[in-house]
Order: structure tokens, then sequence, then C-alpha cells
């Protein structure tokens, strides 16, 4: 069996959930957990209006094991022809790209908006291509807040008048890795000890959306959490999003590609990059990166943790050091 079993607009099933062994893969893609669901119908239905019926698979979002189906494998013929990923942390892996850099050669250049190259999200290299962002920013509860002043950027955090007043995107008893890596970038891994002891408490989006200025006992003055959760905040009258001064955190969604695409692979490609999923993308306050298909002007500037940074053997050590120093400081 090639295609997902789909009717048109329905999310499809695919083999691989079903138990049946992996396929070779034309697109193979992971996205952020709000797009996740979207992107496996509307990519089904894109193949369904042209005709195709590629081999594909969009794992489910929070997928604990990511690319398990040819991570590990040596031989070219098992990897899919066009991957996609949010951030850039599988991608860049040192030993990813030493062992596929032959096969991987190079997408059709993505037009990048003044954002996207002033934060330097072009990869030098030319294997990656960028093709939105997703992004964290701050959300004051004005009430909780009182006399205190707004934060103007990340590296007010730290400051004392927010101690035990802020809570984090993350999981369990950390931050989220990519903005862990963002944060020791420009304070030091040693830096999160003490900004840990500001946090009251580590959340998901959705749980932050929903008690930010309203009457919630365990709600704070400032929360860290994706654009996407900040913007359906459900008591806009009472708060209000802080675009950081810095630039706002941002996970890059990419595209890795060999250079002679499959025909179900290039469809994929220009979904992915065309106006359709821009607008998704806008949707749910992604930033398109081909500045002719965004409607929404940026706030201000972005923020990521560079090339350099993300195709190091150090990232993965920086986020483990961060994370440790972390929950050193972390008591909820």
């Amino acid at each position: 069996m090639n295609a997902p079993t789909t009717l048109e607009h329905e999310e499809p099933v695919f083999p691989e959930e079903e138990g049946d062994p992996p396929r070779q893969l034309d697109f193979y893609g992971l996205s952020i957990p709000p797009l996740g669901r979207e992107l496996r119908r509307q990519l089904a239905a894109h193949f369904h209006n042209l005709g195709l019926a590629p081999a594909w698979y969009l794992p489910r979002p929070l997928n604990d094991l990511p690319y398990r189906h040819f991570q590990h494998t040596t031989r070219a013929g098992e990897m899919p022809c066009l991957l996609a990923d949010a951030g850039p942390r599988h991608f860049c892996n040192p030993g990813f790209e030493a062992r596929w850099r032959g096969l991987y050669s190079g997408l059709p250049q993505i037009p990048l908006g003044a954002a996207f190259n002033a934060a330097g999200l072009d990869d030098p290299a030319g294997r990656l291509r960028p093709y939105g962002t997703a992004c964290w920013v701050i959300l004051a509860d004005l009430e909780m807040l009182g006399d205190r002043p707004l934060p103007k950027g990340w590296s007010d955090l730290f400051n004392p008048c927010y101690a035990g007043d802020i809570i984090a995107n993350g999981e369990k008893d950390c931050l989220a890795p990519l903005l862990l890596a963002n944060l020791a970038r420009d304070y030091g891994a040693d830096a999160l000890t003490r900004l840990a002891r500001q946090i009251r408490a580590v959340q998901g989006g959705g749980e932050m959306a929903r008690a930010a200025g309203g009457r919630s006992p365990h709600r704070a003055a400032l929360y860290v959490l994706p654009r996407f959760w900040a913007e359906n905040n459900i008591h806009k009258d009472n708060t209000r999003i802080i675009w950081p001064e810095e630039g706002a955190y941002c996970t890059p969604l990419i595209l890795l590609g060999q250079q002679t695409l499959t025909p179900g692979a290039a469809a994929a490609f220009d979904f992915l990059t065309g106006p359709a999923w821009a607008a998704q993308l806008e949707g749910i306050y992604c930033v398109p990166a081909d500045p002719a298909l965004v409607t929404r002007p940026l706030p201000g500037p972005l923020r990521w943790i560079g090339w350099d940074l993300a195709r190091s053997p150090d990232l993965e050590a920086l986020v483990a050091q961060a994370g440790n120093c972390f929950r050193q400081g972390y008591r909820p």
C-alpha cells in the first residue's frame, strides 16, 4: 500500500499507524501541534485534487519518536525525497548532515522577508529552506501585574520584581528545548538557574491562554508562550502581548529535499510554500517566509539560535546543560 487511505478533506490514515512496515516515502514531515492535523487533511486534499497518490507520512503532533523509521539507516534508498520539520535539531544534527550532505543538496530558493534575513534565517549552506516560523512572546496579565512595569524584552524576565510571578512554556519540570537553547545562547546556561527561581510554573500554551487575565487563583503576571496561544487568550481586555525588543524567539519551519524531487515531493513543496498554506500559517499567527504571501506585518524582529549553533555538536549538550541548570532553580 503506497498512499494513505483518505476521503477528500478528511484526516488520512497512514500505513505506519496501522502497524505496516516502513515505506520509501516521497514526503515525510512534522509541524507544530496547532498545524499537524490540519496539514494532514489539507495535504491529502491537495494530492487528491492533483490526481496524485504519493507515498507520504505526517506523524501525529507531539510524536515522541520522530523520524524513527529511517533515523539510523545508511541506505539512501530508504530516505524520503522531501523532509519537513519545526526547528533545526534533527536535520542540522552533525551526524545526519555528514551522512546525507550529498543526497540532500538543495531545494529551490524560497524568498525570505526582511525579518527572516535580519534574524539570519537564510541557511548559508543552502540546504535547509525556511518556509515560515512560529515564535514565542510574552503575555502580561494586567491585573496581576499591578503597578509593576510591563517588560520590554527577554532580559526583563530576570528582574526581581517578577519573582515567582512568571509561567513559562514547557513540560513537567523544564522549558521547551528551543526556548532553553535561545535563552542559554543569549544569557548563558547558568542563567537558567536564576531564571527558574523567577518562574512559578511550567505549563502548556493552552493552559496559559485560558488562565491569563481570568479569575484563576493560579494565574501569574507574565507568561512566556507561543504566539498562537497568546493571540487566542480569551481575556483580551485584561492582558497585553509584548513582542520582545530583542526579537521573538522563533521556531523555523524548514524543508530539506533531494536535488530531483518526485512528483509527490514537488507537490508537497509547492503546497507548503504556496498561498493556501501561507494563509493557514497566518491564521494561527505563524509567519510565512515569502514576503509576497504575508498579509499581517510583524510587530517586531525575530530572533533565533543561528545556524552555527544549530549545526554544532554542542547544541544538544547546551540544551541538556540549560535544562539541568533550570531544574536546579525551579521550585514549583
